[in-house]
């Protein structure tokens, strides 16, 4: 992909590389019913890991945090160490399509964000393949929010993840791929400014003139942006919708 270092650059200088907080991954694991007192978790595309951290902190399990960028896990163990459960985080270098776990491995698989690099019927397919009789999956998915968006939203939304869907298409995907639905929950705005995007744009200035003679950086750097304004403009069409569920 042309252009990855440089977004590589501007995602390690944020607290996370998708929206999110702490208090919606609380919120996730609060609604597992019967989650193993020590459960083995499996956390794909981890990112920087502000949820890995959260997840060792509340589970009190032993998790696997995979992503295929280094400088991300070396973010996680370092700030894993400073909230003391670097005992309790296995960094992985992998990407998760080319994951070799064994089958029925995990109680709990997390994936904030990161699932769709799969599309989210193959993610669910490949995760229930990983997790153990009756585990659970926790994943956060773009969706569209309303019937029917407008038709600048679809097409911007479409150009960038193909396999957007909306929340009812989705939970009949959760049935069909053999999970029960759990909960599901939209972040709010604030999932997405003030871990995401209000740092993102406190970076891009630093990285545009760092970088104002480069035009595919500088392409990257807007594109950033654009996502930025788009969901300023339309936030009402879209968001992350959190769905937590159960291997039937």
């Amino acid at each position: 992909m042309e252009g990855i270092e440089y977004i590589y650059e501007l995602c390690e200088a944020l607290p996370r590389s998708g929206p999110g907080d702490n208090v919606y991954t609380r919120h996730a694991f609060a609604s597992i019913p019967y989650a193993p007192p020590h459960p083995f978790i499996l956390d794909i595309g981890c990112g920087q890991g502000m949820q890995t951290i959260e997840l060792a902190r509340i589970s009190n399990g032993k998790i696997i945090a995979l992503d295929n960028h280094q400088a991300f896990l070396d973010i996680l163990m370092e700030q894993a160490k400073k909230h003391e459960v670097e005992k309790n985080i296995i960094p992985k270098n992998m990407s998760m399509l080319d994951m070799d776990f064994k089958k029925e491995t995990f109680d709990i698989i997390w994936s904030e964000g990161a699932l769709y690099f799969m599309g989210f019927q193959n993610g669910l397919k490949r995760c229930h393949q990983l997790l153990k009789d009756k585990g659970y999956l926790a994943v956060t998915e773009l969706v569209y929010t309303v019937p029917h968006p407008p038709k600048a939203v679809i097409e911007y939304l479409t150009s960038e993840y193909p396999d957007i869907r909306n929340i009812e298409t989705n939970i009949k995907t959760i049935d069909k791929e053999g999970f029960n639905l759990i909960s599901n929950f939209t972040l709010p705005e604030s999932a997405w400014l003030n871990r995401y995007y209000l740092p993102m744009e406190k970076e891009l200035p630093r990285l545009n003139k760092k970088y104002q003679e480069n035009e595919i950086a500088l392409a990257v750097f807007e594109g950033f942006t654009n996502e930025v304004n788009m969901y300023r403009k339309n936030s009402n069409y879209y968001g992350y919708e959190f769905f937590v569920m159960q291997k039937k």
